[in-house]
């Protein structure tokens, strides 16, 4: 029998032991009443994973497709399925006890919730509570706010599926998570912060991109991948428009001397 609430994922070919680590934070979570859909993108022997984890309900799916298209993929299934609550999570990292439960009563009031992350290494974690260093809890996210920045990722959000569209991103897209949410923020959906609960956000080579890094390296990745959200979001509103012509006049060239030092001592996704 299908539960009401969908935890989505992906995984592809990584280290056996994040998973473990992910899943046994699921087979943890104080409500139980839950499905997780699972994009697999090549990663051989899943079925350990099925056996270590049989309390849980998993669903795989396969998918061979570019990280935007695995989302999509899994997203559409979601929404065909007709669950009411989607609740992401990305394979590498994991979660408090309490973020099923929390998302859930969170989702009865508003449309879309995003929950506080903790930064960890392998070593541990080094910063706790991050996002709440600059937003305070049930304080309400618009789509101003993350015009230039991004906040909602696919490891700490969750959102009502009635609220949802089916997607088709495009193959290339890069930063999958922030134009999703400010797709649907252009629809005047509500979204909210919490603290209450948390994703531990793992910082390590194979991120997209990390967390409070910035150098020239990452400057000019997040070029590339503001000139893409941009000329995207452009098509769907003007008000992207001063943005997306001033991402393509600026000259790295033209930059001063310091430029790349950090300016923020705790800055978002895409915001440095």
């Amino acid at each position: 029998m299908k539960n009401k609430t969908a935890f989505l994922t992906t995984i592809f070919p990584m280290e056996r032991c994040y998973l473990f680590e992910f899943f046994d934070s699921l087979r943890k979570q104080t409500y139980t009443k839950f499905d997780v859909i699972v994009i697999n993108d090549n990663y051989e022997g899943f079925s350990e994973i099925k056996e270590a984890f049989s309390e849980l309900n998993l669903i795989e799916l396969f998918s061979s497709g570019t990280p935007a298209e695995n989302r999509a993929h899994g997203i559409n299934y979601v929404i065909n399925a007709a669950y009411e609550n989607l609740i992401f999570g990305d394979s590498d990292d994991y979660f408090d006890a309490n973020r099923v439960q929390v998302s859930i009563d969170i989702l009865c009031d508003y449309d879309i919730v995003v929950n506080d992350l903790s930064l960890f290494k392998n070593n541990g974690i080094y910063c706790e509570k991050y996002i709440s260093n600059r937003i305070q809890n049930k304080e309400l996210i618009s789509l101003g706010f993350i015009k230039d920045k991004n906040i909602f990722g696919l490891s700490n959000t969750a959102v009502k599926v009635s609220a949802l569209d089916p997607v088709n991103f495009e193959q290339d897209l890069i930063a999958v998570d922030w134009y999703f949410f400010s797709t649907l923020l252009l629809k005047n959906l509500t979204a909210v912060f919490t603290n209450q609960t948390q994703t531990y956000y793992r910082q390590y080579e194979s991120n997209t991109i990390g967390i409070g890094i910035n150098s020239q390296e990452t400057f000019l990745k997040t070029r590339q991948v503001k000139s893409k959200h941009y000329s995207l979001l452009v098509k769907k509103s003007s008000v992207f428009k001063e943005l997306y012509e001033c991402e393509n006049d600026l000259d790295i060239n033209d930059l001063q001397d310091g430029f790349f030092q950090q300016k923020n001592k705790t800055p978002f996704w895409w915001e440095e």
